[in-house]
């Protein structure tokens, strides 16, 4: 037996419109049946979810809950996991990134920037802080699955942080992709990225 924490997005949405945030947005019925067949896939006992408190990944969160018999009422929500998320100082400075620079130039910089940019967090030390959490949380565990749902922008900024090398756009997390992270021995984490979701073929990381 192990002890794991999966940081999940979120199963499928429908597109969100450009300028705009799209928190309002429900999993479709693809996303539905996806987390149900990613719920069946989990064997350990669950020990405790916490989802972003937007719809969609508490959409995610509660399917898995209800399949293992988990509490509704004990599924936490962390702003940590988005709205606005760990690495946000200021939410409504930090959407005028997106606005100006682009999807794309914010995401790089998500992945590899050094600068801190407007309304954001230094990245690096943020990464530092929740590594630390997840290092306490397991190391405090017993055996069995923590899970965190959360939105692409959490995943890539630790999946690509939290190794040696950072991901490329190319590497960006589809829907159900994340990061699994066990307790190693003398208290090392081991941690493993899925891009297209678990079950497909992971790609080992290294924590540094």
């Amino acid at each position: 037996m192990t002890k794991t924490l999966l940081i999940l997005r979120h199963a499928e949405r429908p597109a969100i419109e450009d300028g705009t945030v799209g928190d309002e947005l429900a999993l479709t019925q693809n996303g539905i049946d996806q987390t149900t067949r990613f719920a069946q896939s989990l064997s350990q006992k669950v020990l405790s979810i916490e989802s972003s408190p937007i719809l969609r990944c508490i959409q995610t969160a509660d399917i898995v809950a209800r399949h293992h018999g988990f509490p509704l009422d004990s599924v936490g929500r962390s702003t940590l996991l988005g709205d606005p998320g760990f690495f946000i100082e200021d939410a409504e400075l930090a959407w005028t990134n997106w606005l100006e620079q682009g999807v794309d130039a914010v995401n790089q910089h998500l992945l590899s920037g050094t600068s801190t940019w407007p309304g954001f967090k230094d990245l690096d030390q943020a990464v530092g802080q929740m590594g630390r959490s997840i290092k306490e949380r397991l190391t405090r565990s017993e055996d069995g699955i923590h899970l965190w749902v959360t939105h692409d922008t959490i995943v890539a900024t630790l999946a690509s942080r939290l190794q040696k090398f950072p991901l490329e756009l190319s590497d960006w997390p589809d829907y159900l992709g994340g990061l699994r992270v066990e307790l190693g021995v003398e208290g090392s984490l081991d941690i493993s990225y899925s891009q297209r979701g678990f079950g497909s073929e992971p790609t080992d990381l290294v924590f540094g």
